[in-house]
């Protein structure tokens, strides 16, 4: 646990360092180019005219240099965003083979669909519940997905979070998790924060009620039955 934690920190320190280090290599161009250029220009230019192709010439260096550095990082930025959520990295792992049969490319399709589903639930937990990223809700191998695109998150004995993003009317979508129980299919409560799940654990442990029965109209929810 500690060990995670403590590589999420660092790749998040490291994605700062990175980051600041090319803006003081871009600030770094621009400034040497304004330098460079102005003693030249002022021999056929005005003051004023000079300054200002000076800084004209900076600004396209540094869009350059900032160009260049983003795209030789970019393999080094992407792994430490891997390793500050806490996903997986796919760097090392070797491309699976072209689908054979239609039956072939169907299990592939799936397995893609689950780890897409743990690493949503990851990130969703980062926008709704924990903004930190520190928590273990937060790791998406930590996560079971599901090929519906839900996923669950085991808790204790009896206890899991449910996961799943819900279409609002203008496309967007709103994550939603959901803490079911083990005691009944029907038996589940919304969670809006981690704060929550500590007091259901809570009151779970003490022998007191963790969730409460969900609306009898049947709404087509399966967070259930899919865990299954």
């Amino acid at each position: 646990m500690m060990n995670n934690e403590l590589r999420q920190a660092t790749a998040r320190v490291g994605a700062e360092a990175l980051s600041l280090t090319k803006v003081a290599a871009v600030l770094f161009v621009a400034g040497v180019t304004a330098d460079l250029a102005y003693s030249p220009l002022r021999h056929s230019l005005s003051a004023h005219d000079s300054r200002i192709g000076a800084a004209v010439l900076a600004v396209i260096f540094a869009i350059g240099a900032s160009q260049f550095l983003d795209w030789t990082t970019s393999p080094i930025s992407k792994r430490l965003n891997e390793l500050s959520y806490g996903w997986p990295s796919r760097t090392s792992t070797k491309a699976p083979a072209p689908a054979a049969t239609l039956d072939d490319g169907i299990a592939l399709v799936a397995d893609a669909a689950v780890q897409d589903a743990a690493a949503r639930a990851a990130h969703g937990v980062m926008v709704t519940l924990d903004e930190s990223g520190s928590s273990l809700l937060s790791q998406a191998d930590r996560w079971q997905g599901f090929e519906n695109g839900e996923a669950r998150y085991h808790l204790a004995p009896g206890l899991a979070l449910y996961f799943r993003g819900i279409e609002g009317h203008y496309g967007t979508i709103t994550n939603e998790f959901t803490l079911l129980s083990g005691d009944s299919e029907d038996d589940s409560v919304q969670i809006t924060s981690l704060a929550q799940i500590h007091q259901h654990l809570t009151a779970r442990a003490a022998g007191l009620p963790v969730a409460v029965p969900v609306d009898d109209t049947d709404d087509g929810d399966t967070r259930g039955l899919s865990a299954a």
